[in-house]
């Protein structure tokens, strides 16, 4: 057996499709992978993950200008985060890009290889103008059977450790290493806890689901499918477009400038972007938590203040950890305050007294975890500094 898709359906996985490539969508009820992420370990299929190579000497100017975050800071075994955006301003998607020696990877849970390819062959046309002498070599790596696997979790590191040594507790926050089997192990995560992304061979991916299965049960592993992200993606914010389905966002209402270097010399979408930037009017992301039981929260309801529309609600779901709804609202700007009471959120069926919440809206155990001092499997240590 070569191929994860056929060990997921030999496991009676349920599948789905993601970014429009076929993983599981879970392996076992909602809670008990919600449980897994938050308070142990959860095993994912992570070959949604488009993964395309750009090398050759000016590599970097192609991939900088396509990426609202500065390229040029990083460095071998470096990755970062960024948005790619439209030329108005809005957000196209998401991606990691990660410096080799003879490049950069480009990663995206939400734009295929062939439209990371079709705007690296666009930004071409203008070669010229970005003084690129040389032309960069493209491949998408899936050609390469080329797949990913997350492993997540307050207990990833010392699963990974039993597997890869202490080289991997010591990894930055966005930094990855190469294995013995050439596979690529990215430190990084979205939900607030830690997190190691492995890529590379499809064989090699499966050998190592298979070693981290069998090393897993102490840990109290679960493996799971990407259906667990919509919770964990609500009570920690993150770009997920099934999050903002039918929003033509931008990241200063997503409150997600951090991701956008304004003034690095160039790149998709910087004027527009700029200028909404030092506009007034914005909209705001802002988090809010319902103050009493409620049936459910819907995307577009509507969020009032005395009566009046201020906002409206994106997306909405019960929280296991809060142990109540949670919802992502776009609200006028005058109200894009954190921790607020006097907001009602109109339901289809009551009105619900709600407040705003700074986010995330979870406090992630990941938090509390220190490798340095703690352990699951070693009764000498604390758990966590609970």
């Amino acid at each position: 057996m070569n191929s994860l898709n056929d060990f997921h359906t030999q496991h009676h996985a349920v599948m789905g499709v993601y970014n429009n490539i076929t993983v599981p969508s879970a392996y076992h009820a909602p809670e008990v992978e919600y449980k897994a992420v938050r308070e142990n370990v959860l095993l994912v299929d992570y070959s949604h993950m488009s993964i395309v190579s750009v090398l050759g000497d000016d590599a970097w100017i192609l991939v900088n200008y396509l990426a609202s975050a500065d390229i040029s800071i990083i460095r071998d075994e470096q990755g970062i985060y960024t948005l790619l955006l439209n030329e108005d301003g809005t957000i196209l998607g998401d991606a990691y890009v990660l410096c080799s020696s003879d490049g950069y990877y480009i990663m995206s849970e939400n734009l295929s290889a062939d439209q990371l390819l079709a705007s690296l062959n666009k930004l071409l046309e203008k070669a010229d103008e970005l003084d690129i002498q040389e032309t960069p070599e493209f491949k998408d790596m899936r050609d390469e059977s080329w797949g990913a696997i997350l492993l997540e979790g307050p207990y990833a590191w010392e699963l990974m450790a039993e597997i890869y040594g202490y080289d991997v507790i010591g990894l930055p926050y966005h930094e990855f290493m190469t294995t013995d089997q050439e596979l690529l192990v990215f430190r990084c995560g979205k939900h607030g806890e830690f997190a190691y992304m492995a890529t590379g061979n499809e064989e090699q991916l499966l050998a190592l689901w298979q070693q981290l299965n069998e090393r897993g049960s102490k840990y109290c592993l679960r493996t799971g499918g990407l259906d667990y992200q919509k919770i964990v993606r609500i009570e920690n914010p993150c770009w997920d477009e099934n999050l903002w389905s039918g929003y033509a966002l931008n990241p200063v209402e997503l409150q997600m400038q951090w991701a956008v270097q304004y003034d690095k010399e160039g790149f998709i979408g910087q004027d527009a972007v700029q200028a909404l930037s030092q506009g007034e009017n914005a909209r705001k992301m802002i988090g809010m938590i319902a103050k009493e039981p409620c049936s459910g929260i819907e995307s577009g309801d509507k969020v009032m203040i005395k009566g009046q529309p201020v906002g409206q609600v994106v997306n909405a779901v019960f929280s296991p950890a809060l142990q109540c709804f949670i919802a992502l609202t776009l609200l006028e700007s005058d109200y894009g305050w954190s921790d607020i009471d006097g907001f009602d959120i109109q339901t289809q069926t009551e009105t619900l007294a709600a407040r705003t919440k700074s986010m995330p809206f979870v406090y992630n155990l990941s938090m509390l975890v220190n490798p340095a001092e703690h352990s699951f499997v070693d009764a000498s240590k604390a758990k966590s500094a609970l």
